[in-house]
C-alpha cells in the first residue's frame, strides 16, 4: 500500500518537474526572442526561470535518492561484508530522513520571514518560492520513510540500492 501511494506521488512529482522545465524553456526562449528580435528585454523571465530551477532541484533530489542515482562510495561499500553493508545502508537512509526533516523545518522558518518580502521581477511573495523547499523536503521525507520501511522489512517492495 505504501509503495503504491509512493509510486503515485513519484509520478505526480515527475510530471510537475517536466511542466516546470517546459515553462522554464519557454520563458527562456521568449526572453531570447524578445531581446534579439524585438530589442526589448523581459523584466520577469530570468527570475521566473530561477524560481522554477529552485523548485526543480528540490523536487529531483528525492527522485535521485529513490533511484539510487546520487554519487556514493559503492566501491568501498561493496568490499565490506553484507551485514556491514546493510548497517551502512540503514544509516544512510536515516541520514536522508534527518536531512528531509531539517530541510522542511528550516524552510518553514525561512518562509515566516520571507512572507514579508516580494520578488523584484514577478512581484510574488518570496515564501511561495521557498515553499518548493518545503515540498521537496516533505517529498524526501516520504521517500526516506519508504526506503526505511523496506530496510526494516515493513514493506516487501524491492527498492533500489542494497
Amino acid at each position: 500500500m505504501l509503495e503504491k501511494i509512493g509510486k503515485r506521488i513519484d509520478s505526480v512529482m515527475e510530471i510537475v518537474i517536466a511542466i516546470l522545465f517546459v515553462l522554464m524553456v519557454i520563458a527562456g526562449g521568449f526572453q531570447v526572442f524578445n531581446r534579439f528580435m524585438l530589442n526589448q528585454s523581459l523584466s520577469w523571465s530570468e527570475e521566473f526561470q530561477k524560481f522554477c530551477h529552485i523548485w526543480i532541484v528540490f523536487l529531483t533530489i528525492p527522485i535521485a535518492y529513490n533511484r539510487g542515482s546520487h554519487i556514493g562510495m559503492e566501491v568501498l561499500l561493496a568490499k565490506l561484508p553484507f551485514r556491514i553493508q546493510k548497517i551502512f545502508s540503514v544509516f544512510f537512509d536515516l541520514l536522508w530522513f534527518v536531512l528531509a526533516i531539517s530541510v522542511a523545518y528550516y524552510s518553514i522558518v525561512i518562509m515566516e520571514v520571507a512572507q514579508f518580502q516580494t520578488s523584484a521581477g514577478l512581484g510574488i511573495r518570496m515564501d511561495w518560492v521557498y515553499s518548493g523547499l518545503v515540498v521537496g523536503g516533505l517529498y524526501l521525507l516520504i521517500v526516506s520513510i519508504r526506503k526505511l520501511s523496506v530496510q526494516f522489512g515493513l514493506s516487501n517492495s524491492p527498492g533500489r540500492g542494497l
